[in-house]
């Protein structure tokens, strides 16, 4: 079977369960509105079928094989997905989220090697990295005075400083040459996606009592995490395929 068809079919199963999840999501909203604990009981399916989704879209991009831009660049986005799906195990199916959220540091520190690349054999160490980098050691120093009583917030704020460099990094591809013009445009909106995937995350935390306009938010906010973070891996995974294969 050609390996379009194998993209195409795994695209398809990808769709289906996207379709699946998102409307039992909504359903779950519709049932019980704005409720906490609601939400989160009715979400066993949900997290097993998105892990599954994100499954997808790494064998996605780890058949790349000779269809990628290069050896380096398809490395980066293989080891960038299977990160991805490190993290998103952590979160969706043991719920570890600290431990996930830690994941998705290394998974965009792979992203803006990957995005700042000017040739193939470009090995340079991104000086825009130096900003979340030293943000984590300034957090660490944080936690190390007594700062922080708990680990997510210096966490959560160490990776908003992460995707937030990402994502300029990617929309600078456009304007370095590297990229085919096709994939220079994948991997720009594949991370401005990502990033309004991030902010709904964000929103999706400011839980309050039941029925609230916050928890209205954070609820909805929730349900739209995965429109954005779907679509994101698809196009950055598409990113890594040369537009001839």
């Amino acid at each position: 079977m050609k390996k379009k068809k194998i993209i195409g079919l795994l695209f398809a199963f990808a769709a289906i369960l996207t379709a699946s999840f998102l409307v039992m999501d909504w359903l779950v909203f519709y049932r019980c509105g704005a409720v906490e604990r609601c939400l989160m009981e009715g979400s066993g399916y949900q997290d097993v079928a998105k892990f599954a989704t994100t499954a997808l879209m790494t064998i996605v991009v780890l058949i790349i094989g000779r269809s990628g831009l290069c050896t380096r660049d398809r490395t980066l986005l293989q080891a960038g997905f299977l990160v991805s799906l490190c993290a998103d195990f952590c979160i969706r199916i043991i719920h570890g989220n600290l431990l996930g959220v830690c994941f998705f540091m290394i998974v965009q520190t792979l992203y803006i090697i990957r995005h700042t690349r000017k040739s193939d054999v470009d090995n340079h160490f991104p000086k825009i990295l130096y900003i979340p980098f030293g943000t984590v050691l300034l957090m660490a120093l944080f936690c190390w005075v007594g700062t922080f009583e708990k680990l997510m917030l210096p966490i959560v704020a160490s990776y908003g400083v992460f995707v937030v460099c990402s994502v300029v990094a990617a929309c600078r591809t456009p304007g370095i040459g590297y990229f085919p013009a096709v994939n220079a445009r994948c991997v720009k909106w594949g991370m401005v996606l990502f990033l309004c995937c991030d902010v709904c995350v964000g929103l999706s935390g400011l839980v309050s009592v039941d029925h609230s306009v916050q928890e209205i938010v954070a609820a909805v906010a929730h349900n739209c995490v995965w429109t954005f973070y779907v679509p994101a891996l698809a196009l950055l995974g598409l990113s890594g395929y040369r537009q001839d294969a």
